[in-house]
C-alpha cells in the first residue's frame, strides 16, 4: 500500500492589560458558562476578588479595553464580561480552583498546545483524541468518541454559537472529517465538557466542545502566512471598533496541485474562511460575532482491474457549510447580565455512488441541504453571596430539503440473502421547530462544599416529542482533595437523514443517556497534578435496525467513502458504557512538561434482539504519553506515544462469503474478535527566528515514526473471488512539515 495513502489526514492571560496585583496564576473562568465567561468569585472560593478602583457596586462596560470597573460583588468577573476577558482594576489574592466550576473536571487546552503537539497537524479535533476518555474511530480522520459514545454525540460551540460540524469533507449528522475548517490561529482555548455538563447547552449524549476565539487582551495589528501539507493560507488581526478586534483567515488545500491520487483513488480539494469581530457599544453593552465557511469536494475512482481493490464504487462528493452568528451582552446590574444570541447554519452536500460491478448502476444519489436558525437568551444573576441562578430559552427553526435515492438497494453484510435490499426514495422539503428552556442554581455551602441543580425541557415538533432532563452535582474537599459526584441525563434526536427515510419518523424518538460521574483530584501541586475519574452511561431508545436484530446505529461511525446503507429503524436499542480515567501532568524542570493519560473502559450496545454486545469502539485500555521540551533559543521538541487495545470486529462467515463473493458477517460472533494492539509514536521539532516584530517558524517531524501497522478493518476483494478479505490499516509512517511567517 502506498505510504501516501493517508495524506488526506493532513487536511489538517486572563486579566492581561488590567491594573492588578496577583498572587498565583488566576484562570478566572466559570465552567458551565459559555467558553469565554470570566468566573464569579464565590464567597467560598479561594480566589477572592477585591476592587482597587474605589468604585461603588456599579459597572460600566469595557473600560481599559475590557468591560468593567471594579466592584465588591462576588459576580463581578462574570457579570461584566461573561464571554471575554475581564479588564478591570481588581486584586486577585489567590488562584481560582476547580471548585469554581459548575460541573466536574473540565479539560481546557490552548491554541499553543494544539499547534505544538506532535501527530495532530495542528488540528483541534485530533488533539482531542489525546485526552482521557477520548478515542478515535480511525486515526485517518479527526472524529473522536467520548466515553464510549458515537462521534455524532458531540456538539461544537464557537463563541456561544452552535456549529453542527467544524470539519471539511464531513457528512450531515457527523462531527468528523479530514481537517478542521477553523484556523488554529483563531483559537484562544478549547474546553471539553464531559462531567454533568450544564443544562444550558443544547444537549448531546457524550460531550460539549467549546472553542473561544475572542482575544484575551487588546490586540495589535499583525498577520500570518503559512504553508504545509494541510494547506496554504494566512490570517489578519486588527484592532477594530470601540476597543474591539477583527480577525480574518483563509486556507486552501494544496495536495491537488501535487498529485491526482493520495492513495484514496482521488484527492480532496477544499477551502475555508473565518471572519470574527467584537466591539463595545457603550458602558453596558457589547457584541461579538463570526462567520465560518468551508467548501470541499472529492472524486474517488478505484481501478476496475485491480484484484486487490476492495472498493468497487465510483464516488463523487461535493459540499459546503456555513455558520454565522452574533451575540449581544447587556449588563443589568452589578449582579446580573443577559446574553442574546442569533445564529444561522446551513450545509449542502451532493453524493453520487456508482457500482462498477453492476454495470455502473447508480446505487446511491443524494442532494441534500439543511439549515437551522437559532435564537437563544441566557440570563445569570447572583441572588445572594451563596446562590447563583441561571436560566434561559432557546428556539430554532430546522429547514430540511432532502432528495435521497437508493434505487436498487444494497447488499447487506448482516443478511445471508445476496439480493440488494432496502431500495428507497426520500424527497422531503419542509421546516420544523424545536425549543427548550433551562434553569440551574449553584449553592455554595460551608466548608467549601457546593451543590449544582439544573433541568432542561426540550420539545421537537418533528415527531411531537417532549423530554425533560435533570442534573445534580455535589463537590467538596475531602481530606484536602477535591471530590465531585454527579448525575445528569441528556437527550438527542436521531440523525435527520435516518429519521426521514422509510417509516422511521413514526418509529424513532429521542435517544436518552443517563450519566453518573465521580472524580477526585488526587494531587494538585505546583509541579504535579493527578486526577482520577469514573463514569457510567446508560443509553435507552437507541435507533436499531428493524430487519437486522444485531445492528445498532451506535456502532456506525463515519461512512465517508463507503457505500451508504439506509434501512428501517426503531427506538428499541440500549447501551452501557463505563470506565475509569486517570491523567497526570508533571513539570520536573521549567523547560520540560510531561503528560500522561490512561483510560480503562468498556461499552456494549444491543440491537432489536436486546442482547448487549461489545460496541465497535470497545477499547478497554487506551494510554497517551506526551512530552514538550523547550530546548531554548526558539527551539522546541514534542513527542507523543499512544497505545490502545485492538479494535473489536465481526469476522465473515467464510463459506457464505466465498459462495456469494462479498462480506457476509458471522452473526454468532458480533465483535467477538479483537485485533492486535494499536501503537503509534509521533514527534515534532520546531524552531522560530525572531527579528524586529517578525518571526519565521518551521517545523518538521514524523507521524507513526516506527511505521507500525495498525488494524482498522477487513474488507472483501470482490474482483478476486478466491482471495477473501484484505486488511485495511490506519495511518502509515508519514512526514509532517510546514513553515509560518508572522509580521
Amino acid at each position: 500500500m502506498n505510504q501516501f495513502k493517508f495524506l488526506a489526514m493532513f487536511l489538517a492571560s486572563t486579566l492581561a492589560g488590567a491594573q492588578t496585583t496577583m498572587v498565583g496564576t488566576p484562570q478566572l473562568r466559570e465552567s458551565g458558562a459559555p467558553s469565554e465567561v470570566a468566573a464569579p468569585a464565590s464567597l467560598n472560593s479561594p480566589a477572592r476578588i477585591t476592587t482597587t478602583t474605589g468604585s461603588k457596586s456599579k459597572f460600566s462596560a469595557n473600560t481599559e479595553g475590557g468591560v468593567g470597573q471594579g466592584t465588591d460583588s462576588a459576580l463581578s468577573n462574570r457579570a461584566i464580561n461573561p464571554f471575554g476577558t475581564l479588564k478591570t482594576n481588581v486584586r486577585v489574592d489567590s488562584q481560582r480552583t476547580d471548585q469554581d466550576s459548575a460541573e466536574g473536571f473540565e479539560r481546557r487546552v490552548t491554541s499553543k498546545e494544539i499547534e505544538n503537539s506532535a501527530g495532530t497537524f495542528g488540528d483541534p479535533s485530533r488533539y482531542m483524541q489525546m485526552l482521557p476518555g477520548v478515542v478515535s474511530d480511525n486515526d485517518q480522520r479527526n472524529d473522536f468518541l467520548v466515553r464510549g459514545g458515537n462521534p455524532s454525540e458531540n456538539l461544537f460551540i464557537i463563541d456561544n454559537i452552535e456549529v453542527p460540524s467544524i470539519n471539511q469533507l464531513a457528512l450531515s449528522d457527523t462531527t468528523g472529517g479530514f481537517v478542521s475548517m477553523i484556523d488554529n490561529a483563531a483559537i484562544q482555548y478549547m474546553t471539553l465538557h464531559t462531567d454533568a455538563y450544564d443544562s444550558k447547552f443544547d444537549q448531546r449524549l457524550s460531550s460539549i466542545v467549546e472553542i473561544s476565539t475572542r482575544p484575551e487582551a487588546l490586540v495589535s495589528s499583525h498577520s500570518t502566512l503559512e504553508m504545509g501539507l494541510a494547506g496554504a493560507g494566512g490570517s489578519i488581526t486588527r484592532p477594530w471598533g470601540r476597543e474591539g478586534s477583527l480577525f480574518i483567515s483563509a486556507r486552501h488545500s494544496v495536495l491537488q496541485w501535487m498529485t491526482n491520487d493520495i492513495g484514496l483513488n482521488g484527492v480532496p480539494v477544499y477551502k475555508n474562511g473565518l471572519v470574527r469581530a467584537d466591539s463595545r457599544i457603550d458602558d453596558k453593552n457589547n457584541w461579538w460575532g463570526l462567520s465560518l465557511t468551508g467548501i470541499d469536494s472529492i472524486k474517488i475512482r478505484p481501478s476496475a482491474t485491480d484484484t486487490f481493490e476492495t472498493n468497487p464504487f465510483d464516488i463523487t462528493y461535493r459540499g459546503w457549510r456555513n455558520v454565522t452568528g452574533v451575540n449581544w451582552q447587556h449588563i443589568f446590574s452589578a449582579r446580573s447580565f443577559g446574553v442574546l444570541s442569533l445564529a444561522n447554519s446551513q450545509q449542502s452536500q451532493y453524493v453520487l455512488q456508482i457500482d462498477q460491478l453492476q454495470s455502473n448502476a447508480t446505487i446511491y444519489d443524494e442532494d441534500t441541504s439543511d439549515g437551522i436558525t437559532t435564537v437563544k437568551y441566557d440570563w445569570t444573576s447572583e441572588i445572594n453571596k451563596r446562590i447563583t441562578w441561571e436560566t434561559g430559552v432557546r428556539a430554532a427553526i430546522d429547514r430540511m430539503n432532502y432528495l435521497v435515492k437508493q434505487p436498487i438497494g444494497l447488499q447487506n453484510p448482516y443478511s445471508e440473502d445476496p439480493r440488494p435490499m432496502n431500495a428507497t426514495l426520500t424527497d422531503r422539503k419542509f421546516a420544523t421547530a424545536n425549543s427548550a428552556e433551562y434553569s440551574q442554581a449553584t449553592f455554595h455551602l460551608p466548608l467549601e462544599a457546593k451543590v449544582v441543580v439544573g433541568q432542561r425541557l426540550t420539545h421537537w415538533a418533528l415527531g411531537g416529542h417532549t423530554e425533560w432532563t435533570p442534573k445534580l452535582l455535589f463537590s467538596a474537599p475531602v481530606a484536602g482533595r477535591l471530590v465531585h459526584v454527579g448525575y445528569a441525563e441528556y437527550v438527542q434526536a436521531p440523525p435527520s437523514l435516518y429519521l426521514l427515510t422509510f417509516n422511521n419518523q413514526q418509529t424513532l424518538k429521542p435517544i436518552r443517556a443517563r450519566h453518573v460521574t465521580v472524580g477526585v483530584k488526587v494531587v494538585d501541586a505546583t509541579r504535579l497534578g493527578i486526577t482520577v475519574e469514573a463514569y457510567q452511561k446508560r443509553y435507552s431508545d437507541y435507533p436499531v435496525a428493524s430487519d437486522y436484530p444485531q445492528l445498532s446505529l451506535a456502532n456506525i461511525a463515519d461512512t465517508f467513502g463507503q457505500a451508504f446503507l439506509m434501512f428501517p429503524m426503531t427506538s428499541r436499542g440500549s447501551g452501557l458504557a463505563r470506565g475509569v480515567e486517570g491523567s497526570i501532568e508533571s513539570k520536573p524542570v521549567s523547560r520540560l512538561l510531561l503528560t500522561a493519560t490512561i483510560t480503562y473502559s468498556r461499552n456494549w450496545f444491543s440491537g432489536l434482539d436486546g442482547i448487549l454486545r461489545r460496541g465497535n469502539f470497545d477499547l478497554p485500555l487506551v494510554a497517551n504519553v506526551g512530552a514538550n521540551w523547550r530546548l531554548g533559543r526558539g527551539t522546541s521538541f514534542t513527542m507523543r506515544y499512544s497505545v490502545a487495545s485492538g479494535r473489536p470486529y465481526t469476522p465473515d462467515n467464510l463459506p457464505l462469503s466465498f459462495a456469494q463473493n462479498r462480506d457476509v458477517y458471522d452473526l454468532t460472533r458480533i465483535n467477538a474478535v479483537r485485533a492486535a494492539t494499536y501503537s503509534r509514536l509521533d514527534f515534532r521539532l520546531s524552531h522560530s527566528y525572531v527579528f524586529d516584530r517578525r518571526a519565521l517558524t518551521w517545523h518538521a517531524g514524523l507521524v507513526n515514526a516506527l511505521g507500525t501497522t495498525n488494524f482498522y478493518s477487513n474488507q472483501w476483494r470482490p474482483r478476486c473471488p478466491t482471495c477473501g478479505v484484505l486488511e485495511q490499516g490506519q495511518m502509515p509512517l508519514l512526514p509532517d512539515a510546514g513553515i509560518q511567517y508572522s509580521f
